[in-house]
């Protein structure tokens, strides 16, 4: 598994790599296939979610967002971030909105752990509009494939890793 954790390059990805493609979470490659479009032959990442059960075909050659999977000291660093205080966000709900889907988009399982910490606290003390619940949970399910695929566990598992990352910041 490889322990780099994004880049602005895109990366080469062997079948039976740990991937995360944002906004739908970490994965497997399972597979890697050519396939004639328009007269353009173009190379595809076959990647199986797990956690929801779908298989994506992600083109390989530019920027697709596919990441590798980060390493154990990384999903550590973001369960911590959990625990921590949150950080900063714009008072409009709408600016809040925006500035923490550039988060997830970035794919970046600090980030992402950072959008689940913040709209937790922020909820809990003052409600979330409903695209931010949607977003929150999207988020949560993101964080959780990754740290399901890293750590070996099973999603229910993760999830209850993240909860209670979540709840020793809370207390």
């Amino acid at each position: 598994m490889a322990a780099e954790t994004g880049g602005t390059s895109p990366q080469a990805f062997s079948e039976g790599d740990f991937v995360v493609y944002p906004n739908h979470g970490a994965g497997r490659v399972s597979g890697i296939e050519e396939r004639n479009i328009l007269g353009e032959t173009r190379r595809y990442y076959v990647v199986h979610l797990p956690g929801s059960e779908l298989t994506v075909s992600v083109p390989a050659d530019g920027e697709s967002g596919l990441r590798a999977c980060a390493d154990e000291e990384s999903v550590a660093e973001a369960l911590e971030l959990l625990g921590g205080d949150a950080t900063e966000m714009p008072q409009n709900w709408n600016h809040r909105l925006k500035h923490n889907q550039g988060k997830i988009k970035s794919g970046e399982i600090l980030q992402i752990a950072e959008v689940v910490r913040n709209l937790s606290r922020f909820g809990a003390e003052n409600g979330l509009s409903t695209g931010e619940r949607t977003m929150l949970m999207k988020a949560r399910q993101i964080l959780a494939s990754e740290v399901a695929l890293v750590k070996s566990v099973e999603p229910a598992e993760a999830e209850k890793l993240v909860d209670d990352a979540l709840k020793d910041g809370a207390g």
